[in-house]
Parts: C-alpha cells; sequence; structure tokens
C-alpha cells in the first residue's frame, strides 16, 4: 500500500478534496455539512463559491482545482443532470482519475443509482433537453458526459435514502476520507537490511486484491523485527502493555480511535470493548497491525474474528508463539520471519559497527566470528555492531571470549521472553534439549523425555511453535544464541557453585563435581565426554546426594566412530575404561534414572543397588558386561545397546523387557540358543554379530511383529538355526539367497509379510523343512517340489505361480496343504495336487471354483480327512469324493449355487453346509435309513473334528448344519418350541438292537430385543414336573457358557467372502445337553459346534438348522436301566458371550428297521 499511495499522489496537489455537486440542490444542507465536516478534521477541501478569485473564469478556474485535488467527491442529486458545468466537472474528474489516478467516490443523494449509469428519470429527461437541436459537436460532447456518468456510477460509493440519516453517512464519508490522506506507519529505521525479498513474500499472504477479510500470521523467534507495515491501527507490544491493568482496554480504545479518526466513546470493559468493535467495524475495509501478540486471549478481544471487520480487511499478527495462530484460526500459510543469511548478515553488522555497508580489511578474520556467532540474528547483530563500534580488534578479541560464557544481556532478556512463557515440564524440555541433546535424533529424544513423563510431543510443538527448536530431518535443532541462554538460565542462580545446577554438560564442570564430591540433590543429567576430558575415578561418594539424577551419559562418541566407521578395525578396548576409575563398591543413589548410556562401563556387572524400575534406555557400548540381570522386569526399558561387549554371556529375557523396542548386539564374542524377538514393534534390523560368528548357536529366531526390512546374507552363519518366524513383518522386503543354507530349519514362517519381493528360488534345498507359511504373501512363488521333509504348507491368499507344486510327487510327506483364498484354477494347481497321497487336510475354501473345476482325480488323495470347498460357486461336487473312505469333515457353507451333495463317505462326521443354496439336497446316506453305520462307532472322550478354519465340532455322532429356511425336517416327531425337548424312553430301550441312537436338531433365531426375562421364560416348559429334580436353567447355561470358553483354542484366520484376516472374529457356540431322567437325573453328554464366520457377526446363528446324529454305542452301559425313563435335550446358543435364541428344537428315537425312514430328507 505504502507504493500506492506514494504513486496515486505523486502529483502536485494542493486540495485534499474536490466536491462536485448540483449547487441549487444540496449547497445549502448536505454538501456544506459535508464541507464542513471535512474542514473540521483538517481536510483541505475546495468548493466554488468559496475558493474561485473574483472575477475569475469559471471554468478555466474550476478544471485547475480539479486536477490540484488529491480525491473527487462527486454529489448525484436530481437536477445533477441539468447542470452542463456538473457534467464537464465530471468528465474532467474521469480523466484525472485515469492520467493521475485521482481517487473518485460518488454519493447519490435521493437518487437511483441506476437512473445515473443508464441516463434514466429526472438523468433522461435532463439528456433529452440537451439532445435536443443539438449539432455534432454537441452530440460528441454529450456521449462524453453519458461515459462518464456510466463509468462513474459503477464505483465503489455512498448512497443516502430518504429515512438515513444524513450525519452518519457524512461521518463515514470523512473517516474515509482521512484514511486515505493519512495512512500510518511504522518507523523502519534507517539501517535496513534484506527486506525487499521478505516483503515481496508477505505481499503475496496478505493478497490485497482479495476481497474478503484475511488474517496473516507472522511469527518468528525473538529479536527478528517486523518492519515496513503500513496501517490504518497500528498496535505495538501487545504483550507487554496487556501485562497492566485495563491494558487490554486501552488497546480496544486506541484501535477504535485509530480507525475511526475520532475520539471514540470511553469503554467501560473489554467485553463492551469488543462488542464496539465488531458493530463499528464490521461494515469498514481495515488494517490492523498487532505486533508481539503472546496470549490468545489478546487475539480474542482485539480482533475476535473474521466478521468482525468489512470485506477485504486486513489483520496482520506477529507472534512467537505460532499455536495462538493455529487456536485463533488465523489464515494459513503463516509468514515464518528467515534469519539473515551471511551475506546479509555482514552487511547489517557492517552498518552498526563501521557506519558503512561493508567492512574495514583489519577486522576481517573477528567479523567472520562475530556473524557466525550471531547466526543471521538481526537484534544480535545489531546489539553487537554498536557495542563494538570505534574499539580495536584486541577489544574485539577479549569481547567475544566474554560472550561465550556470557551473552549480551541486551540480546537474552529478549529471548528469555519466549522461555518465560512456558509451564514447568516445557520449560525442563528446552533445558535438556539446550544442555544435552540438540542435534539429536527426535524419536531418540522423544523416548527419554517421555521415560522423565515430560510429554515431549505436546512439549516439541510448543517450543516449535515458540521458535525456540526446529525439527528438520527428524533431528532437533536450536539456534546458537537460544542454547546459549539456556545454559545461562541453567547457571545464573548459582554462577560459580555447578553443584548446585540442574544439569552439567562441559567436562571442567563435570570433573569439578565429581572430584570434589559437591554433587548436590540439585542436578538432574550429567553428560561427560570422556575423551576430552581428564581422567577421574568414579565414587559411590560422588554421587551420593544426587538422588533425582534422571540422565547419565558417560561417553567416547570420537574414539566410538573411529573405531564402527573406520576403515581400519580398531580395538574395543581402547574404548573400555580402567577399573581404576571405579571403586569396587560403586553404587547408583538415584531411584529416578531414565537414561543410562556408559562407554566402556569396566564392572562385570551393574552395581548390586542397581534401580532400573524407570529406565528407558540402556547404553553399555564397549563395556566388560557379563550379565545384566536375571529375573527383574523392566516395563519401561526399550532400548538396549550392547555392542562390542565382548564378555556378554546372555542377553536378557525378553519376557523381562516387554517394551523393548531396540536391541543392539554388534560384535559380540558368546553363544545363544534361544532369541524371541516378538513384537519389537521398532526393531528394524538385527544385530550383525548374530550373523558374523561362527560359532553362535541359535536354534529359534522368532522376528514376528517387527519393523525389519530385510534379512541379512550373513544369516546363513546360524547353521543350527531350526525355527524362523517373521510373521506380520510389515516392512520385510528382502530375503536372501543364503537363506537357503539353513540346512537344520524345521518351520520357516513368512505370513502377512505384504511387502516382500521376492523369495530365494532354491527353497526346495532346506531338505529338514517340516512346515513353510507363505500366508498372503504376495511376491511370486517358487517352486517348492523337492521339499521332501515338508509336512504343513500354508499358501493360502498368496500368489502362486505355475510352477508352485508339481506333479512329480517330490512333496510326498505334505499332510496339510491351505490354498484358501487363491487363484488354484489358472495355474492348474488342483490336478497337479491330487497326486499327494499323504495329504489328509486340504483347503480350497474362497478359491472361485465353478461348476466342474473339481477335477474327478480328488478321490485319489486316499488319505484326506479335512476338505473345506466353502464360499465357492460350483453346482455340484465330483460323485467321486465318496472314495474318499478317511473323510471326516466337509465344508460346504455359503455355496449359493450348490443344488445337491453326492453321496458322501461313511467315515464323514461332520458336514457344514449354513448359508448355502436354499433347496439344497442333503445325501440318502446322512438320512435315518442309514443311521446303522454308527454302530461300529467307539464311545472317546475326546471325540472332536473341525474344518481347516471353522467349525469345530465336540462330541460323539454326527453334526450337519444346513440351511434352516424349511426349519427342523419333518420325521422328527417330538418337536417343541423353545430351547429343550423331552421323549419317553420305550422299555428296555438300552437292549433293542434295532434301536440306533437319537437325532437331535435345533433352529436358530435372532434374540431380537426381547427382555432377558421374557426369554429365560420361554426356556421353560411349564407342562414339565419340577418333581422330576430337573437342574435350574440358569446353572446349566453358565456351566455351559464356561466349558464353551475352554472347549476350543481354535481360531480361524478367515473373516469373509473379501479374504481378510479375522482373528478378532467372536466364535458363535451353540450347545445341546443331554441329560437322563427318572427318579433321580444323569448328566449324559455334552455336544458343542464353535464356528467363526462373518455370517455370524451379522445375525448370530439364525437361519440355519443344527442336526445331530447321537449313536447308541456312545451311551455308556451304567446307563442301560429302566430307571432312566425320559431324555431331555437342551439346546443353547451363545454369540459374543450373549446368547442366541432357540426357536425351536426336536429329537427322534432312530431305529434300523423302519418303512418310515425310507423316503424321508432333512428338508
Amino acid at each position: 500500500m505504502a507504493s500506492a499511495s506514494t504513486q496515486r499522489f505523486s502529483f502536485s496537489s494542493i486540495y485534499d478534496v474536490f466536491l462536485s455537486f448540483r449547487g441549487e440542490d444540496t449547497r445549502c444542507h448536505f454538501t456544506d455539512h459535508l464541507y464542513s465536516a471535512l474542514i473540521g478534521n483538517g481536510v483541505h477541501t475546495f468548493r466554488d463559491h468559496e475558493e474561485l478569485e473574483r472575477g475569475g473564469a469559471i471554468a478555466p478556474g474550476l478544471l485547475k482545482a480539479i486536477e490540484q485535488s488529491r480525491i473527487s467527491i462527486v454529489v448525484f442529486s436530481e437536477n445533477y443532470a441539468q447542470s452542463r458545468w456538473c457534467l464537464d466537472e465530471l468528465v474532467k474528474i474521469i480523466e484525472c482519475r485515469t492520467e493521475r489516478e485521482q481517487i473518485v467516490l460518488p454519493v447519490f443523494y435521493h437518487v437511483d443509482p441506476s437512473h445515473v449509469r443508464k441516463q434514466m428519470g429526472s438523468y433522461g429527461e435532463a439528456f433529452a433537453y440537451h439532445e435536443k437541436d443539438a449539432d455534432l459537436k454537441k452530440r460528441e460532447k454529450i456521449q462524453k458526459w453519458r461515459t462518464a456518468l456510466t463509468e462513474t456510477s459503477n464505483l465503489s460509493s455512498w448512497r443516502l435514502l430518504d429515512n438515513q440519516s444524513e450525519s452518519v453517512v457524512i461521518e463515514e464519508i470523512t473517516d474515509n476520507i482521512i484514511t486515505r490522506l493519512n495512512p500510518k506507519s511504522l518507523y523502519v529505521g534507517e539501517n535496513i537490511v534484506g527486506m525487499n525479498i521478505r516483503l515481496e513474500k508477505l505481499r503475496s499472504l496478505i493478497d490485497i486484491y482479495l476481497n474478503k477479510v484475511r488474517m496473516v500470521g507472522i511469527c518468528g523467534i525473538g529479536g527478528i523485527d517486523l518492519k515496513s507495515i503500513q496501517g490504518v491501527s497500528f498496535l505495538a507490544n501487545v504483550r507487554e502493555k496487556s501485562e497492566y491493568d485495563f491494558g487490554l482496554l486501552q488497546l480496544q480504545q486506541q484501535l477504535l480511535n485509530d480507525i475511526l479518526k475520532r475520539k471514540n466513546r470511553e469503554i467501560s470493559n473489554v467485553h463492551e470493548g469488543m462488542n464496539v468493535i465488531k458493530n463499528e467495524l464490521s461494515l469498514r475495509r481495515v488494517l490492523v497491525v498487532l505486533d508481539d501478540v503472546d496470549n490468545l486471549t489478546q487475539l480474542i478481544h482485539l480482533v475476535g474474528k473474521h466478521d468482525w471487520f468489512g470485506q477485504g480487511s486486513r489483520i496482520l499478527i506477529t507472534t512467537r508463539d505460532r499455536h495462538l495462530l493455529d487456536a485463533h484460526g488465523v489464515d494459513k500459510p503463516y509468514h515464518e520471519i528467515e534469519e539473515l543469511n551471511s551475506k546479509e548478515a555482514l552487511q547489517l553488522f557492517s552498518l552498526y559497527a563501521f557506519k558503512q555497508n561493508f567492512p574495514q580489511e583489519d577486522y576481517k578474520d573477528l567479523l567472520d566470528r562475530m556473524v557466525k556467532y550471531a547466526i543471521g540474528l538481526p537484534l544480535a547483530l545489531q546489539v553487537l555492531g554498536s557495542h563494538l563500534c570505534k574499539k580495536t580488534p584486541s577489544e574485539w578479541e577479549s569481547e567475544l571470549r566474554k560472550l561465550e560464557r556470557e551473552p549480551a544481556p541486551e540480546i537474552q532478556n529478549v529471548l528469555k521472553i519466549s522461555f518465560h512463557g512456558l509451564d514447568h515440564t516445557q520449560r525442563e524440555i528446552f533445558l535438556d534439549i539446550a544442555c544435552f541433546f540438540k542435534g539429536q535424533d527426535k524419536d531418540f529424544v522423544s523416548r527419554i523425555l517421555d521415560g522423565c513423563d515430560f510429554y515431549a510431543e505436546s512439549g516439541f510443538r510448543v517450543l516449535r511453535d515458540r521458535c525456540l527448536i526446529i525439527i528438520l530431518d527428524n533431528k532437533i535443532h536450536m539456534h546458537d544464541l537460544i542454547q546459549q541462554m539456556g545454559w545461562q538460565i541453567v547457571r545464573e542462580q548459582y554462577h560459580k557453585e555447578p553443584g548446585k545446577w540442574s544439569r552439567l554438560w562441559e567436562p571442567n564442570n563435570v570433573s569439578h563435581v565429581l572430584t570434589r564430591n559437591t554433587g548436590t540433590e540439585a542436578i538432574e543429567g550429567i553428560f561427560l565426554d570422556m575423551s576430552t576430558s581428564e581422567q577421574m575415578q568414579f565414587t559411590t561418594k560422588a554421587f551420593k546426594m544426587m538422588n533425582k539424577l534422571r540422565l547419565l551419559k558417560v561417553h567416547q562418541d570420537a574414539k566410538y566412530d573411529s573405531m564402527v566407521f573406520s576403515w581400519m578395525l580398531v580395538d574395543p578396548s581402547k574404548v573400555l575404561l580402567s577399573q581404576e576409575h571405579f571403586c569396587r563398591d560403586f553404587e547408583f543413589p538415584s531411584q529416578e534414572l531414565r537414561y543410562l548410556h556408559w562407554d566402556g562401563y569396566p564392572l562385570e556387572s551393574l552395581p548390586s543397588n542397581f534401580y532400573a524400575k524407570n529406565l528407558v534406555e540402556l547404553n553399555l557400548r564397549c563395556s566388560n558386561i557379563k550379565q545384566l540381570w536375571e529375573t527383574e522386569l523392566f516395563k519401561k526399558l526399550k532400548v538396549i545397546n550392547l555392542s562390542h561387549s565382548k564378555h556378554l554371556k546372555e542377553i536378557p529375557n525378553p519376557s523381562s523387557v516387554p517394551n523393548l523396542e531396540i536391541l543392539t548386539l554388534e560384535e559380540l564374542l558368546t553363544n545363544f540358543f534361544f532369541l524371541i524377538l516378538i513384537g519389537c514393534m521398532n526393531l528394524e534390523s538385527l544385530p550383525r554379530s548374530i550373523y558374523k560368528l561362527r560359532r553362535l548357536k541359535i536354534s529359534v529366531l522368532y522376528l514376528d511383529d517387527t519393523a525389519i526390512v530385510k534379512l541379512p546374507s550373513s544369516i546363513k552363519h546360524l547353521k543350527g538355526l531350526e525355527y524362523l518366524t517373521l510373521v506380520k513383518c510389515d516392512d520385510l522386503i528382502t530375503v536372501p539367497q543364503s537363506i537357503c543354507n539353513l540346512t537344520s530349519l524345521k518351520l520357516l514362517d513368512f505370513s502377512s509379510c505384504s511387502k516382500l519381493e521376492k523369495l530365494p528360488e532354491d527353497l526346495k534345498s532346506l531338505k529338514c523343512l517340516e512346515t513353510l507359511s507363505l500366508h498372503a504373501v504376495n511376491c511370486q512363488l517358487p517352486s517348492l517340489s523337492g521339499l521332501c521333509s515338508l509336512r504343513k504348507l500354508y499358501l493360502d491368499r498368496s500368489n502362486l505361480t505355475q510352477g508352485v507344486i508339481q506333479s512329480n510327487n517330490l512333496l510326498n510327506s505334505l499332510k496339510v496343504l491351505d490354498l484358501s483364498r487363491s487363484n488354484v484354477i489358472d495355474k492348474g494347481i488342483l490336478v497337479r495336487i491330487c497326486h499327494l497321497s499323504s495329504l489328509e487336510e486340504l483347503n480350497l475354501k474362497n478359491c472361485n471354483l465353478m461348476e466342474g473345476e473339481i477335477p474327478s482325480e480328488v478321490c485319489q488323495l486316499s488319505s484326506l480327512e479335512i476338505l473345506d470347498l466353502s464360499w465357492n460357486h460350483f453346482n455340484s461336487i465330483p460323485a467321486s469324493i465318496s472314495q474318499l473312505s478317511k473323510l471326516k469333515a466337509l465344508g460346504l457353507s455359503h455355496c449359493k449355487m450348490l443344488q445337491q451333495i453326492p453321496e458322501l463317505p461313511s467315515t464323514l462326521r461332520l458336514l457344514d453346509a449354513h448359508n448355502s443354496h436354499c433347496a439344497l439336497s442333503i445325501p440318502s446316506s446322512f438320512l435315518p435309513s442309514s443311521f446303522s453305520k454308527f454302530q461300529d462307532f467307539e464311545c472317546s472322550s475326546s471325540s472332536q473334528v473341525y474344518l481347516c478354519d471353522s467349525p469345530y465340532y465336540f462330541g460323539e455322532g454326527v453334526c450337519i448344519v444346513i440351511p434352516g429356511i424349511s426349519g427342523i425336517p419333518e420325521w422328527i416327531m417330538d418337536q417343541n418350541m423353545g430351547n429343550h425337548v423331552t421323549i419317553d424312553l420305550p422299555q428296555d430301550w438300552y437292549a433293542d438292537k434295532d434301536f440306533l441312537g437319537f437325532a437331535l436338531c435345533s433352529a436358530y433365531v435372532p434374540l431380537d430385543n426381547e427382555s432377558e426375562d421374557d426369554f429365560e421364560h420361554g426356556l421353560e416348559d411349564k407342562s414339565e414336573i419340577q418333581s422330576e429334580n430337573e437342574p435350574d436353567h440358569d446353572e446349566w447355561a453358565h456351566k455351559s457358557e464356561d466349558e464353551s470358553e475352554n472347549g476350543s483354542t481354535y481360531k480361524s484366520d478367515y473373516k469373509s467372502e473379501d479374504a481378510f484376516e479375522d482373528e478378532d472374529l467372536a466364535p458363535c457356540s451353540l450347545q445341546c445337553e443331554l441329560t437322563f431322567l427318572g427318579d433321580q437325573l444323569a448328566f449324559l453328554d455334552y455336544l458343542s459346534l464353535e464356528s467363526r464366520c462373518e455370517c455370524y457377526e451379522n445375525d448370530g446363528a439364525s437361519g440355519q438348522v443344527w442336526v445331530l446324529y447321537y449313536p447308541k454305542v456312545a451311551i455308556e452301559e451304567k446307563y442301560h436301566s429302566n430307571k432312566w425313563r425320559r431324555l431331555k435335550a437342551s439346546f443353547y446358543g451363545f454369540f459374543n458371550g450373549v446368547l442366541v435364541k432357540v426357536e425351536k428344537c426336536g429329537m427322534q428315537l432312530i431305529y434300523a428297521k423302519n418303512d418310515e425312514y425310507n423316503h424321508l430328507t432333512l428338508r
């Protein structure tokens, strides 16, 4: 705006305002009042009857007055267009607007702007009069009048209506004129360097052409000034003024006075002031600058919301705290005040030190050091330059040495303002960073500070918002002068007594405290670089009083780095401290220790009193340590580094450090047998030493749920490794070919390693491998033929390739094969697996199998016991399946196209066809007429059968789950509504050779919203006689629920047709209790079916029928008696701990010779 204003008024001006009006319409009232208001506010205003000299030609005098004015106000009234002089004035005014950028402000005084714009109404009548008998020359002039009227009426204007107060409009016009004539500017000083580019960035954010309210945030550390900002109201030092009584009230009053250009009525309180600001300024286009804001309250009371100001307004806010801008909803992005670059800093410093913008030659070296010290901070450059002006080079040298210990107070006092605005925890974080952690990795520092209960992430945000730190490339950076300010804060109270400081970081101060035993409880942290300090002994007495010590680091980073990163091998013993550095009874007094880093720790164990319950990180690089601890539990410990500790015999048991994230064991000389790192979710790589030393004997390596990215090729040295698992290693990308050298490997699991790019081609060389899991591995799989010892192979959800399984019968030991949710058809795998005569379990769930795609050769799987074909799309399955003479379980659930099931082997004990085609035809082998096959069953207390994923059946006999649209089969004669049914037993039932057993059946529906009382009421059959000593339902229900929870440990990993992990799916448990009734009560058996399927998530077990065939041979001889006159079957269902309602149930005695069964079905 500064440049625009300068250009606009650059022509010679005598008058501030020229008034153009029709005298007879407004001279004696509106125009007169407006003229008086302008003159009263010091605005030099021209109107014709006062300013023209007597005898002067009116037309030329008026034209000259227009040219010599900065602003023209045109008052359009009813008869304005009747005056040729008024119209000529208007043409001249528009000419000056174009050529001189004169400001033109129209006022429509009781006329419609559209009448002026289009020359209608009285304006149309006036032009009709002007055009009467007009010649060509006059017509040209009339066209200029029309053009001028149209252009002027399109400008921003005021309109005065009949019911509107003239005084209000006049006040607005006057304020606007004053604002345009007298823009307020902030003094910018004389020595301005590097401002042009910064102002260009700020100007782009202000965006003066955007016609909406915009709040612009400007933030930076103390000592970086905001200059050259023009505005209607500049509220300087808001932070400082707000600290005084009524400070905010005075700032509100100043804001109003600045903008309204008059003394506003007195405001009694800040809440009233908020309302006045909003009411007075909501229609005004304003520029407001708030300088040095440090509290949200200041913004709320001074510039509450965008709608407090008129469209096109700009609110500029300077602050050291970025969070205030976020909290107040200031428009983004913010303008970050940048430090000066080296060239700009040198120029600014020279202006103050030498009164010229270039340095003197004999000061060049000192000047470079001084500019480096200030690091682009303008305040520091100004203060130091002024202080050193006209001083000799030797005096400069002396000042530099002093500044290293005692920063200039003028600089520190400004920088401390941000520190004093922090709370206690934030101050602690700031001082820890300033003294110990500048330049360190953010995650490392966050881990340590969180261990100190400092809420690191929240603190980092505040420090970053207040420009006290910068986080770049995940490193924490801090301006040197801010760091020096932190040091000064630590020292200031006891400047010459380091034993009373909270933090010690300089070797000479640490040495002073430890050698003179002057440490106190004030000390919270010690960082000592032994490579730059004198030799000293660490004694218990030196640490005795430090009972608040949180952080202790005794390091030799230079030596360690040269050892690790040098091309030449350096002996780790060079880092090891001598035993002379420690007394034999050395102890740590503090129980507050969170971080212990001790390079070259010389003792074989930690002190006996070592309290590590609060320890977050333990780093004992190049130590003599042999063993850390045995049985203690350290829940807070996240990092252990024992690199180059040659004498270490045993690493901590992972169970003692359950939250361990990083374990570093480089270059060890010891033997391990068992290493489990499950759940170390931040573990990205393994210790190199585990692979390098051939003497190492690790048999088990579990890396599940770690962040490991690749296995190094040196893993081949683990010759004794038998079990290697990397389940759910989401970042694992590479597996080296050398893994195929692990000839002792028995189990290899890469399940759910979704980013794995390639597997070694020679996996078949793992001759001892028994279990291989490649579940949900997306990369192409190599040929697995030749794994002669392989017994279990999991390829579900994997990226099958043509040759992964071949027809060469080299997988002749394979018993379990999971191909679910894989493309088995396109790869031709189904036909090739039919030769696997040893296969016992085959999972083909959700393989998109269509009609005819199951090969009839499946009958060659002579050892097959479990076959899961669920979630497929065929109409039928091959009849040859009846030849699978060992088949026990068949899964056909969710096969919506399946019309019928062929005859099945007599060995089958579990058929799950729930949620399949509603008209599914069950084979006759599963009808009562075929029930005689159960005569050969042997009674077993642990009888159970299961499918690959689900369900799991516990109990004797046969279990069938079918779609339940038709309800309980009609041939089951004894049916009852509710959850239990009772039948009478015939005389000598146990001795009848034709009696085969019982058919049991139940149908389930959702519980809906019925009350628990109503539901339980429905469980009881009121016709039954309580004298028969039946157990209370609740008692059995609780028993059933408890037993079901302990009955099965099986967990499915299948949730839906979309094929994703479902370990969190709750099981649906269907249960049946068989109880003999007579003079007494006897529990016969408990049958249970547990299943995990997504359809149970939706509606429990509803829409399905559970059929059980319970054979007589399963009934123990002790129950073969006529005293048991009745048999009761009670059915229950539980889903996710909630009862599933049994709608109906039934029971039927089955006999071998009964013509009634010949034509029955399960429908």
